[in-house]
C-alpha cells in the first residue's frame, strides 16, 4: 500500500475531529493544526427537561512531530462548553501517541472506543441525533469516548485491524448519576454511585474497504464491572460488559447508505441494573444534492432480561433531517426525532423510563 494512502487512513481514525483545522504552525517537521466549532441549538420538544438552548463552542488541537523517517508522534485533545449549563462541560478528547508509515499507530489516552471507530461510526452520521441506538455511549466500558484507552490501529491494503485495551476509569465530571436501590426501592445504606466507568477490559475491530466504495465493519468489547457497580447494581454488576458489533456502509457519489447491529451481554443500564441481553439496530440513507443533504434514519434498541421482568424497547426513533451548506465552514440543519416509544400509565415515558416525545432541533453551525 503507498505510504500516503496509510497515513490517510489511520489518521482518519485517530485525529477525525480534526476535518476543518486550520494550520498555524508547521516548521521543521512539526506541525500544528488549530480547529473547532461555534453553534448555535435549540430543541423543540414537550419534554420540558430536553427543551431550550442547546448551543456549545468546541475547540480543538491537533500536532506532529516527524521522529524518524517514518515515523511520527501525534497528539489530540479537544474541549467543549456549552452556554447552558457550563458546568457541563468536558475535555472530549486528550491523547498521544506515535504512527510508523508502515507499522501502524499506537495510542493512549481519552479517545473513541474501536467499537465506536470500526462500527458505530457507519451510521453515527446524523444532523444532530443518532449513535444512541447500539449501546455505545461515553464512559460506557471502552465503547465510547472513555479515559484510560490504549489502541494499536494497523492498516494493509484496504484491512484495518484494531487492538485496545481498556484501563481501570472514573467518568469525567462525575456527578453521581444512579442512584442506588436495593430490591424493596429503597437507597442502599443511603449511598449513591456512578453506573458509568468501568474495571479494564479489551476491545478488536477489524474494517475492510472495497475499490466500489464498500465498507464492511466488525467489533468486540468487553469490560469488567467497578465495585460500586458490582456492589450496588440490582442485578448484572457482578459480570462483564460484552458488545459486538457489525456494520456495512456503501459510499457513492453523492449516495450514502449505511447499517449496523449490535448485540449487549450485560452491558446496558436499565432500571438500575446490568440488562442480560440487548439488541440494536440502526440504519441511515442519505443524498447530496448540490449544498442540500437529506438525510433519513431508522435507530432501535431492544433490551431482555427474563429473570427481572423486563422485555421491551429501551430506544426506538426515526429521524428526518437534511444539511444546508452556505460554505464548506458554515451550515444550518433541522433534525425532527420521531419517537416511536410507547408511552403508559397516561405518561410521556415507557415501561423502562424512557421519554417518547418528539424532538426537532435547528441549528447554525460554523466551524473553523
Amino acid at each position: 500500500m503507498k505510504k500516503s494512502a496509510l497515513t490517510m487512513a489511520i489518521s482518519s481514525l485517530l485525529l477525525a475531529s480534526g476535518a476543518h483545522a486550520a494550520t498555524v504552525y508547521n516548521q521543521n517537521d512539526t506541525k500544528l493544526d488549530i480547529g473547532g466549532r461555534a453553534q448555535g441549538a435549540y430543541y423543540g420538544t414537550d419534554n420540558n427537561s430536553a427543551e431550550g438552548d442547546q448551543s456549545y463552542f468546541r475547540l480543538h488541537v491537533a500536532g506532529e512531530t516527524k521522529i524518524a523517517p517514518e515515523m511520527k508522534a501525534f497528539g489530540f485533545a479537544e474541549y467543549n462548553l456549552p452556554t447552558s449549563g457550563s458546568d457541563n462541560d468536558e475535555l472530549r478528547y486528550a491523547y498521544a501517541g506515535i504512527q510508523h508509515d508502515r507499522f501502524g499507530a499506537f495510542s493512549y489516552g481519552r479517545q473513541d472506543g474501536l467499537f465506536t471507530k470500526a462500527v458505530n461510526n457507519y451510521t453515527d452520521v446524523l444532523p444532530e441525533w443518532g449513535g444512541d441506538g447500539l449501546g455505545k455511549d461515553t464512559e460506557v466500558f471502552g465503547t465510547g469516548r472513555t479515559n484510560g484507552l490504549a489502541q494499536y490501529i494497523f492498516n494493509y491494503e484496504g484491512l484495518t485491524l484494531g487492538a485496545q485495551f481498556t484501563g481501570n476509569n472514573t467518568p469525567q465530571n462525575a456527578g453521581r448519576s444512579a442512584i442506588a436501590e436495593s430490591f424493596n426501592g429503597n437507597l442502599y445504606n443511603g449511598e449513591s454511585w456512578n453506573s458509568t466507568g468501568s474495571k479494564e477490559g479489551f476491545a478488536f475491530s477489524a474494517n475492510y474497504d472495497f475499490d466500489m466504495g464498500l465498507s464492511l465493519g466488525v467489533a468486540y468489547n468487553q469490560a469488567g464491572k467497578t465495585a460500586e457497580q458490582a456492589r450496588y447494581a440490582a442485578f448484572g454488576g457482578e459480570k462483564d460488559a460484552k458488545l459486538m458489533g457489525f456494520g456495512a456502509k456503501y459510499a457513492a457519489g453523492d449516495l450514502y447508505l449505511a447499517a449496523t447491529y449490535s448485540h449487549g451481554e450485560n452491558h446496558l443500564f436499565v432500571n438500575n441494573g446490568y440488562a442480560e441481553k440487548m439488541d440494536g439496530y440502526e440504519a441511515v440513507a442519505q443524498y447530496t444534492i448540490g449544498k442540500f443533504k437529506p438525510s433519513l434514519a431508522y435507530l432501535r434498541t431492544d433490551v431482555k432480561d427474563t429473570a427481572h421482568g423486563i422485555d421491551d424497547t429501551y430506544t426506538e426513533y426515526v429521524s428526518i433531517g437534511a444539511w444546508y451548506n452556505f460554505t464548506e465552514n458554515f451550515n444550518a440543519y433541522v433534525d425532527y426525532k420521531l419517537n416511536l416509544l410507547d408511552s403508559v400509565d397516561g405518561k410521556s415515558t415507557n415501561s423502562l423510563g424512557k421519554n417518547t416525545d418528539d424532538v426537532v432541533a435547528v441549528a447554525l453551525q460554523y466551524n473553523f
